[in-house]
Formats: C-alpha cells, structure tokens, sequence
C-alpha cells in the first residue's frame, strides 16, 4: 500500500473510511481487513461516524513494508 501524492498536512487528522482508504492508497475493503480488523489501525465511534486517525493509519503503513 502507497500513499498518495498529497502530503500529510493537505489530510485532516480524523479520516472516514473512503478518505482513510484513500490515504492508505487502497480500497475501502482492503483497509477495513489488512488494518482495522487486524488491529494495526482502530477505529473511533464519534458523534461524526466511525473515523480513523490520520497518523495512526500513517504509522501502520510503515510497519506494514
């Protein structure tokens, strides 16, 4: 999984899963199962939905390679 081209301060800190997936360069499937449901990002219920922390998601994609 890759990163796309903008940098992490065009991201907000606090990403849905179609923006966290975007993120994370991959599809919304494949995020939720390789790192949500393996525990390497979690998710926070809020008032907003379920959102996912940018750095979080960040930290998880450099452990991953």
């Amino acid at each position: 999984m890759e990163q796309t081209t903008q940098t992490v301060t065009e991201w907000p800190r606090w990403l849905n899963l179609k923006d966290s997936a975007k993120y994370a360069g991959c599809s919304s499937n494949t995020f939720k199962r390789h790192l949500v449901n393996t525990g390497r990002v979690q998710a926070h219920v809020t008032g907003y939905g379920t959102m996912y922390d940018r750095d979080e998601i960040s930290k998880a994609i450099k452990e991953w390679h």
